[in-house]
């Protein structure tokens, strides 16, 4: 019986504060009176030529990109400010009550939408915040936002791609002489939140957020809306391991190939290691780039004028190898056209630097003897014109590949 005395003596005590408690009366009554009679769908001007100004901030949290569909996502919280004087009062006669909470389903707030939006059907992009209303009517609306918009990417410099992705907002049923958008601080740069979560694969470079104003043929007067443009690069340090390291070796022993001698038997070999290799390399970029970007990856393309380049000169060796098989003397009994020979054999074999083998072409079209290529020797055999003709080819395939490693190399390293 006791107990039960204490236990109903508090709590008549804690109603009788709550009860007299000044502020909360005066909140109760505050709100009580601005919302008597508030239409939330109505615009806060009173005026019918009232124009309510929105001020906007983007202040991005997180942000990533589903590769395999090409779809940007972004989450974010959108700072928004405007004037609602039906939601004014004198602070003074409240006991100086400066600021009230509101739910979002209790006033009037900007219908904002993402335009670009890769799911159409979803219109709420917003989480569920109250609202802060100051005593001059000042609203202060921070939610969260999240945002999925179709973003094309180029995948011209993968691994160390930077993407740049925009979506559009704006008032969606209001045009410009109701709600109009404004930069918060007539900034127009975007930082990341506090918050900020990077992805492990994409790291925020910078972000801007543009107002537009457009006019439409059918209608007098405008409609605004704000476009956000992000950019971001890719984090790539696995890449450096399996792409860009086997990509450097490849490369090396691709130049080795081509340093050895025509005649050289483990030049084959390299060749085709090295072309199994370049085989590979394209197999795994295959399925570790973007299926759906819409340029090719220079990289890739470095990789696939490797493969051609490899192949002609495992082919060109492969035919030399043939031709100075001693056991075919005859292994050539047609010579190469006399213009190519001419040509050949001209300032061309200078800048190839294939001068040992134009020397060893006869004037008259016939081969010089070679004791070490052919213990036999036939009238009918034009052994060192095609052994010029092959080295010229091999010197083209080497020059195609080094050019293509140099251009390749300042692309790379180039920042963009």
């Amino acid at each position: 019986m006791a107990r039960l005395t204490v236990a109903l003596t508090v709590m008549v005590f804690t109603l009788h504060v709550f009860a007299d408690d000044p502020i909360t009366s005066k909140t109760e009554e505050l709100r009580h009176k601005l919302l008597t009679d508030y239409d939330k769908h109505a615009l806060p001007q009173r005026t019918s030529n009232g124009t309510t100004t929105v001020y906007v901030e983007m202040i991005p949290m997180g942000m990533w990109i589903e590769e395999d569909k090409q779809i940007f996502n972004m989450n974010a919280w959108v700072r928004m400010k405007w004037q609602d004087p039906r939601l004014s009062w004198d602070y003074k006669d409240y006991g100086g009550l400066k600021l009230l909470h509101f739910a979002e389903e209790e006033i009037w707030l900007p219908e904002i939408h993402l335009y670009n939006n890769a799911d159409i059907t979803e219109v709420n992009h917003y989480g569920s915040v109250k609202a802060i209303v100051l005593s001059d009517g000042t609203v202060n609306w921070v939610p969260p936002g999240a945002y999925r918009v179709e973003c094309p990417l180029d995948s011209t410099h993968w691994p160390y791609d930077t993407q740049t992705c925009e979506f559009y907002i704006g008032a969606w049923t209001y045009h410009g002489w109701q709600v109009d958008l404004q930069l918060w601080s007539n900034t127009s740069k975007v930082h990341p939140g506090w918050f900020m979560k990077f992805s492990h694969s994409w790291q925020f470079i910078k972000g801007s957020i543009i107002r537009i104003q457009n006019k439409l043929a059918c209608c007098p007067e405008p409609y605004v809306m704000l476009k956000v443009i992000i950019t971001m690069a890719r984090i790539s340090p696995v890449f450096n391991s399996t792409v860009v390291i086997p990509a450097c070796v490849i490369s090396m022993l691709t130049l080795v190939q081509f340093l050895l001698p025509l005649r050289e038997s483990r030049r084959l070999t390299i060749g085709c290691v090295s072309l199994l290799l370049t085989l590979l390399m394209l197999l795994y970029l295959a399925t570790a780039l973007p299926p759906l970007a819409y340029s090719l990856p220079i990289i890739v393309k470095f990789f696939g004028q490797t493969l051609m380049v490899v192949v002609v000169s495992v082919i060109v060796n492969a035919s030399i190898m043939r031709l100075t098989d001693a056991r075919v003397p005859a292994a050539v009994s047609v010579p190469p056209p006399p213009l190519l020979k001419t040509i050949l054999t001209g300032p061309l074999a200078t800048i190839l630097c294939i001068q040992r083998y134009a020397e060893k072409v006869g004037l008259s079209g016939g081969s010089a003897e070679d004791g070490e290529v052919l213990k036999e020797t036939c009238s009918t055999s034009y052994l060192h014109e095609w052994l010029l003709v092959a080295a010229a080819v091999d010197r083209i395939a080497a020059l195609i590949f080094i050019i293509t490693f140099i251009i390749t190399l300042i692309i790379y390293v180039t920042p963009v």
